[in-house]
């Protein structure tokens, strides 16, 4: 067959999901703990490969995903010996989840130049990648919120290559792959802030242009 492919569809409930962490005020420490809410993830996923010639096959790959909390959120405070110093709750029914892409479309080809080796180019994009904060973040849940920030989307393209050949008699493979072929600059993770966009939010760049080359030799 020249083409395969296949199509999912998910829901699926994650639900009373519990984040810690620790700091020291004025020489206590105190625990927080963020737990209760309950995270809705509904979605589509289509994968599939087309052989175009003998020596060419076409891969993609699409991903679309409606990710939002349900109920409130507690954030509670407590001491070394447990007890609560402070604890609140919010809401933060409908918001939705970040640290991760919830639109997401992959295309690339492979290209086969001779017997053992071949190309290969990907091109990825990534939207609707929102902002973690409190719940999921292990901040303190300072407001009640439905919208997180959203950040910017982006297009990522990577180049690669795959020689094999022999050293003796085992069989070795050469393999290289440049990661984000034109230097993309892009937010890859952020952390909200109490306005909810760029200005208040944590934000991580992903990786410029990187290479990488390795080698396999099969004893």
């Amino acid at each position: 067959n020249k083409f395969s492919g296949s199509v999912n569809l998910y829901s699926t409930s994650w639900k009373d999901r519990v984040v810690s962490s620790s700091d020291v005020e004025d020489d206590v420490v105190l625990f927080t703990t963020n737990f209760g809410v309950e995270q809705l993830h509904m979605g589509l996923e289509i994968d599939g490969t087309y052989r175009v010639l003998d020596n060419l096959r076409l891969r993609g790959f699409l991903s679309v995903g409606n990710w939002r909390y349900k109920g409130d959120a507690i954030s509670r405070v407590t001491d070394e010996d447990q007890n609560i110093i402070e604890e609140t709750v919010k809401d933060v029914d409908g918001g939705e989840v970040g640290d991760a892409a919830q639109t997401t479309f992959a295309l690339g080809f492979d290209y086969k130049l001779l017997d053992k080796t071949s190309i290969y180019l990907d091109y990825n994009y990534a939207s609707d990648l929102y902002a973690k904060f409190g719940i999921t973040n292990e901040r303190p849940i300072e407001i009640d919120r439905q919208n997180a920030w959203k950040l910017p989307a982006y297009h990522l393209f990577d180049l690669g290559f795959n020689h094999g050949f022999k050293i003796g008699d085992f069989n070795a493979t050469l393999n290289g792959k440049l990661n984000n072929l034109f230097d993309v600059e892009y937010i890859s993770d952020a952390n909200d802030g109490l306005t909810s966009d760029y200005d208040t939010a944590t934000v991580y760049y992903g990786a410029g242009r990187t290479f990488s080359l390795g080698l396999k030799i099969k004893f």
